[in-house]
């Protein structure tokens, strides 16, 4: 068991490794990979890194307060699930209503894999999963963006 500090510690440990990894990535020529996240160009879709005590995920999330905003971004979204899914090898989970540990519900496409931020034994396979996913989602993303920003304030 850890106490309250330490797995502050670790969980801080883990994002550093995350971060100085991504630095290195193939075709990045010694320049910083600077993930999209929040940077979407739409306000309340996110892309995003969770990590807790059971898994790691990847995902796209949108987060909007209004929630007929939320749903509708949701709806074009989905609408190309197909060209999404063609950049992962496994089935992404889809859920309109998803909870956050927060209680904050929001809606989310991701994938997930199994893992532990408090057990340093897993960061090789978490990190790999979390680049090499998000790099995928990334992409999954640029391809539909134009299409997610068309008619944004119907």
């Amino acid at each position: 068991m850890f106490s309250k500090e330490e797995a502050k510690a670790l969980r801080l440990e883990f994002w550093q490794r995350l971060s100085n990894r991504s630095r290195r990535l193939p075709g990045q020529k010694g320049r910083k990979k600077f993930w999209i996240l929040r940077d979407t160009g739409i306000k309340g879709l996110d892309l995003r890194f969770d990590v807790d005590r059971g898994k790691a995920i990847v995902a796209i999330e949108i987060n909007h307060r209004k929630e007929d905003h939320r749903l509708m971004l949701y709806e074009k979204l989905y609408a190309v699930r197909e060209i999404i899914a063609s950049f992962f090898e496994e089935k992404l989970i889809w859920d309109f209503a998803y909870e956050k540990p927060t209680g904050e519900l929001v809606c989310r496409v991701y994938t997930e894999n199994p893992g532990d931020i408090l057990k340093k034994e897993l960061w090789p396979q978490m990190l790999y999963f979390l680049i090499d996913r998000m790099i995928k989602m990334e992409k999954a993303y640029i391809e539909v963006k134009d299409y997610m920003q068309s008619d944004i304030n119907r």
